[in-house]
């Protein structure tokens, strides 16, 4: 046992973390996607999310340094603003939709961005600041209805006319803005206990591996390679959400 945690469940999560977190150093997200779900194999939700917040953050600050300067603000701002006015607003739709048909749609939504993507749709001129804060206020919504505030922003910062370096650094600053938020509730709502702390301590070193090495494959891949990547994980994450719905429909 390591402070709690049996030695086959720490280096089976280490294995976990290192493979989502390199996935995030390259893509720019996906550290909460990829983490969650395979974590819960071996550790109840209410540990497993705090920790995964707690290694998201950390992730995010191993790469600002190096991202910073491609960071777009114009993009990054409205979005974030739009984000924070729609979060509450999700959440009080959550109260009053089904779940599941949100997972539904928003499954349904991500695979038609996705599908979007890969015909190489781009916007024809960098999206307005009211553009920008419409895909925010849509992350917000689709965050507290779904726990889903990803897809909007990735398409919206991918799919402008922007080097796909500079909508890499704006993805990983809003994710990081996205956790410290989510952090903060989590702390007021005193889901930060010890255990969650110790994992998330844990799996500190994995997690920095695996996100400085998917950062330094992103180094040597090209424009066209990256978006056909989180084209993948798009396809990924609107199929196993349209599923959920769909079972969650049916058992219900």
């Amino acid at each position: 046992m390591i402070l709690g945690v049996s030695i086959t469940a720490w280096a089976l999560s280490s294995l976990c973390i290192f493979v989502a977190a390199f996935i995030r150093g390259f893509t720019g997200f996906g550290l909460a996607v990829v983490g969650v779900p395979l974590l819960s194999l071996f550790f109840a939700p209410a540990e497993i999310v705090p920790a995964i917040m707690i290694l998201a953050i950390l992730a995010g600050l191993q790469l600002i340094p190096k991202i910073w300067r491609s960071v777009d603000w114009k993009l990054l701002l409205p979005t974030v603003l739009g984000t924070a006015l729609g979060t509450p607003l999700g959440t009080w739709l959550l109260a009053g939709v089904s779940a599941n048909l949100m997972r539904i749609l928003i499954g349904a939504a991500v695979l038609i961005a996705a599908f979007a993507m890969q015909l190489g749709f781009r916007f024809a001129t960098q999206p307005k600041a009211p553009v920008c804060a419409g895909f925010g206020l849509i992350a917000g919504l689709t965050g507290g209805a779904a726990a889903m505030p990803g897809p909007s922003v990735i398409f919206l910062f991918l799919a402008a006319p922007i080097a796909h370096e500079a909508g890499r650094a704006t993805l990983v600053l809003f994710f990081q803005a996205s956790q410290v938020m989510s952090a903060i509730a989590a702390l007021v709502a005193g889901l930060m206990n010890g255990h969650a702390l110790i994992l998330g301590a844990l799996l500190v070193p994995p997690m920095l591996v695996g996100n400085w090495l998917g950062d330094r494959v992103f180094d040597k891949a090209s424009a066209k390679s990256y978006r056909r990547i989180v084209v993948l994980l798009l396809v990924g994450l609107g199929a196993v959400a349209a599923v959920r719905g769909l079972v969650g429909l049916a058992s219900g």
